[in-house]
């Protein structure tokens, strides 16, 4: 939930408790399109970043694909509308882990890929309504990925290169977090604006009709 100060009307907060649970199941359901034809589309930057790997990283793709249209089919059902909650922060980690599995076979932490996972972020910030914790978590996941990918690779490259890529990675993470914030300040006020005109105007047919 957002940061509000008080007082908050209880039946209020139920009720953007209630619409924001609806509109995570319809941004998950975005967010699962968008792996499912954006993983495969990558292809064409193996094809001129790491010919050597294709077909390969084309199969990873099509796994990481599958595994989000698998997801995006069971939000259609009554157990994924439950699960949304879940399944909102599960979508985004699917392409991160591939994209960091990808750079941990290639060159680690100098891998070009790290971009992609700023993409990820990027795409949760965008399409995503998170709460800041879960936004904290995404992008602590997202940067131990990278970790874990460069470690398992093993050589190190050089400090203008180590330094680049945190630097763009962690500005990222700041910048989701902090849009994360405001948005989700905004989004309750634009609510409880909503919410109060209804309430008047639900008020005011039933004093005409009396």
């Amino acid at each position: 939930m957002p940061n509000v100060p008080p007082p908050v009307n209880k039946d209020i907060l139920e009720a953007f408790r209630a619409y924001e649970s609806q509109e995570r199941i319809a941004n998950t359901k975005v967010g699962c399109a968008l792996v499912v034809t954006l993983m495969p589309a990558g292809s064409l930057l193996d094809h001129f970043v790491y010919p050597d790997e294709e077909w390969p990283f084309f199969f990873i793709r099509l796994l990481c694909s599958a595994l989000a249209g698998g997801i995006w089919i069971f939000l259609f059902t009554e157990a994924g509308g439950k699960s949304s909650k879940w399944m909102g922060v599960i979508v985004p980690m699917l392409p991160a882990a591939f994209i960091a599995g990808m750079i941990a076979v290639t060159e680690g932490f100098a891998s070009p890929y790290y971009a992609g996972l700023n993409l990820v972020l990027l795409a949760v910030g965008a399409v995503l309504h998170w709460t800041i914790l879960e936004s904290i978590v995404a992008v602590t996941s997202v940067l131990l990925f990278y970790v874990a990918a460069g470690i398992a690779y093993g050589p190190l490259p050089g400090i203008g290169v180590l330094f680049n890529n945190f630097y763009f990675i962690a500005l990222m993470d700041v910048i989701v977090v902090v849009g994360t914030y405001f948005q989700s300040r905004q989004r309750f006020r634009e609510f409880v604006l909503r919410f109060e005109l209804d309430k008047n105007r639900k008020a005011l047919e039933s004093s005409l009709q009396q």
